[in-house]
């Protein structure tokens, strides 16, 4: 690395200082603001408490420096909110994430130096599928650093082999040539019309296969090639028809010991005027999988956050998609904008590009096309170390996100010193940085969860702020974490919100969660279609912006309804639970994610269901007697973008994955 000397002026103090040239890869960068210009004698003590390296002045601005910390051992934000507290209140520090935020007001060399690089690329791996210079998702020409920054992975030999992803969706068409060599056939099964091979049957049968390219189409010279290239796709057919809940429980679980991640392009209606989710057996198969799925390591399921905001909807309002059960994906454009089609949600980790595809994969769009992209960059992680838990997978997507559009107001920096958005969770996916990171994880201990809730208390009203719409005003009610109520808490994973409220027009109100270190997750949001006076029953909202935050203090629930004055309701009760990882050795908490009940669901048209009330004392149910049977459909996550016209493959449009420094982008 190289080093420079230079001698600092400070008053009538001269300080020497090594500078070394900035290192994004393995090296965050704060800027450190101190209330009195030159203050060197108060930068000093905060250096050493930090254990941050001094990098020199910000400019010719006398009150900001340049510090920097090892990535691996990045906690300075939290360790300097407890020093601020203490002894240092005239200082500040910021996080300083590299960003193209400015452009030259010229012609620049960079869109050759990305067809360079592209060539370079399908020359070194020799591929020569005719629709890969297309596919921006893998290497974007276009926007320098909007891509999965995979190639990287590629030239270290990493292609997915060893891994299998299954797609549950309205079949696959395994005789294609692009898929027929990757194909798996023991862990493939139709659901729909209960034969063995999900062979796509209806002429609208094209979204499965569609995903399955994006994951695992061949290196060959037909249309594109796939993010995991080498891995294994199942095709588990379920979305060609009407389905029982039982049927969609055994696809959920279907040969969950061969087939390791579940790929999920669909959901309740994208219509901002549903909360619903899964529920009885559909929810204990999800819990099964995670428990015992992969001989105990667990399934991955990976769902698409829903492409209903021109709806204004919200997938906390998706009980796939907020299930701490699940990895939540959503979608960004080819230039690493916010597509309007998507949904800001606190349970929300990641976001990646969305894809375009044509005459290969016709029209295949949003966050539909997004989970697909996920799903086989997780498949690269696990072909290299298939030894990492459900929960695993989850801790790497949070640690090598990469936050993008950081002008975006919404962007907040959390006591753990990462920043969060519920427009792109942690930020965009990157291959490259979660294979690496992988490669060294230590796997996280058991699961625990403590909970403490308001059951005991009256109901509250819920005032109508709509005449001054202020969050002073808005209903505020707190519930206590202790410090001995953590004491079997190690750290913070997922943090859910069970409510029940009464009210005439639920999608007036906005529900806020507020930590003890204030940090705020949007749990609900005002959607303008919702007209349902069912209110809230048991619904369970979640949130993983507190990942790794202390737990222990006062959280505050805000319920705010400012829209219809002629609308009201009340809080009945809440319940907040916090998840995390467990400071002993002992067995995984077996306590169910809290179900949506059957009172607190809207249900489409097109459903009908068939209830039995079972009592907990009947311990043997008659063979051929149908329980819990639900008649449904699940709807794609397709998006409202129109595809370009043309003849040329493009399988793309789905995560986005910048990377931080181009030092580190695509790297051997």
């Amino acid at each position: 690395m190289l080093k420079y000397t230079f001698l600092f002026l400070f008053f009538s103090s001269q300080v020497v200082c090594t500078l070394y040239k900035r290192d994004f890869t393995s090296r965050n960068y704060y800027t450190l603001r101190t209330s009195s210009p030159k203050d060197i004698d108060l930068i000093q003590p905060v250096l050493s408490n930090l254990n941050a390296r001094f990098e020199g002045q910000v400019g010719e601005l006398a009150s900001y420096y340049w510090i920097s910390v090892p990535k691996e051992s990045d906690h300075l934000i939290s360790h300097f909110n407890t020093l601020i507290k203490r002894s240092v209140p005239d200082v500040d520090i910021r996080p300083q994430v590299p960003s193209k935020r400015i452009v030259k007001r010229a012609l620049s060399l960079d869109k050759q130096e990305m067809h360079l690089r592209l060539q370079e690329t399908k020359n070194a791996l020799h591929i020569a599928d005719p629709g890969f210079d297309k596919q921006w998702h893998l290497m974007n020409t276009l926007e320098f650093g909007r891509d999965l920054n995979v190639s990287g992975v590629w030239k270290q030999g990493i292609t997915g082999k060893g891994s299998v992803v299954a797609i549950l969706d309205d079949g696959l068409d395994f005789e294609h040539e692009d898929l027929q060599n990757n194909y798996y056939a023991e862990g493939s099964y139709d659901f729909n019309d209960h034969v063995l091979e999900p062979r796509p049957r209806l002429s609208d049968d094209v979204h499965g296969t569609r995903c399955a390219g994006e994951i695992a189409a061949a290196k060959n010279d037909v249309c594109g090639i796939g993010v995991a290239y080498d891995a294994k796709v199942a095709g588990i057919r379920i979305l060609s028809g009407d389905i029982t809940e039982a049927d969609e429980a055994a696809a959920l679980n279907y040969k969950y010991q061969e087939n390791q991640i579940y790929s999920c392009s669909w959901g309740p209606p994208d219509l901002g005027e549903v909360a619903e989710g899964p529920q009885g057996i559909i929810l204990d198969a999800i819990k099964n999988g995670v428990e015992h799925g992969r001989h105990g390591k667990g399934s991955i399921f990976v769902f698409a956050s829903g492409n209903g905001g021109y709806h204004d909807d919200n997938c906390n309002f998706d009980g796939y998609t907020n299930s701490i059960y699940t990895v939540t994906v959503g979608a960004i454009d080819i230039l690493g904008n916010y597509p309007p089609y998507a949904e800001k949600c606190a349970a929300q980790f990641l976001y990646t590009t969305d894809v375009h595809s044509r005459q290969c994969s016709d029209n295949h769009g949003g966050t539909s096309a997004a989970a697909p992209l996920a799903a086989g960059v997780f498949a690269l992680v696990l072909s290299i170390r298939p030894d990492l838990s459900w929960r695993d997978l989850q801790h790497l997507c949070v640690q090598s996100a990469i936050p993008i559009s950081l002008q975006d107001e919404d962007w907040q920096t959390l006591p753990s010193g990462r920043m969060f958005s519920h427009k792109y969770g942690y930020g965009v996916l990157d291959a490259y940085r979660i294979v690496e990171l992988a490669k060294s994880f230590q796997s996280v201990g058991p699961q625990v969860n403590l909970e403490t809730s308001s059951a005991n208390r009256e109901a509250l009203q819920i005032p109508d702020i709509t005449a001054k719409p202020s969050r002073e005003n808005a209903l505020r009610t707190t519930l206590q974490v202790t410090r001995e109520m953590a004491a079997g808490l190690s750290r913070t994973e997922h943090v859910t919100v069970t409510v029940t409220i009464e009210h005439d027009r639920r999608g007036d109100l906005e529900i806020l969660l507020v930590s003890p270190n204030n940090v705020t997750s949007q749990l609900a949001t005002p959607r303008k279609y919702d007209y349902s006076r069912d209110g809230l029953v048991n619904w369970t909202f979640m949130s993983v912006k507190h990942w790794d935050e202390d737990p222990v203090g006062v959280w505050s629930l805000l319920v705010i309804d400012e829209r219809n004055p002629e609308s009201r309701g009340r809080l009945i009760q809440w319940k907040l639970t916090i998840w995390g990882e467990s400071k002993k050795e002992q067995k995984i908490a077996t306590q169910s994610f809290l179900m949506q009940t059957f009172e607190s669901m809207r249900v489409d048209k097109q459903r009908t269901f068939v209830h039995s009330v079972i009592l907990a004392s009947i311990a043997l149910i008659i063979a051929g007697s149908a329980i819990f049977i639900r008649k449904h459909k699940l709807y794609r996550r397709k998006s409202y973008s129109q595809s370009s016209s043309g003849d040329v493959f493009e399988l793309d449009n789905l995560l986005e994955c910048p990377v931080a420094s181009e030092d580190e982008y695509d790297e051997e």
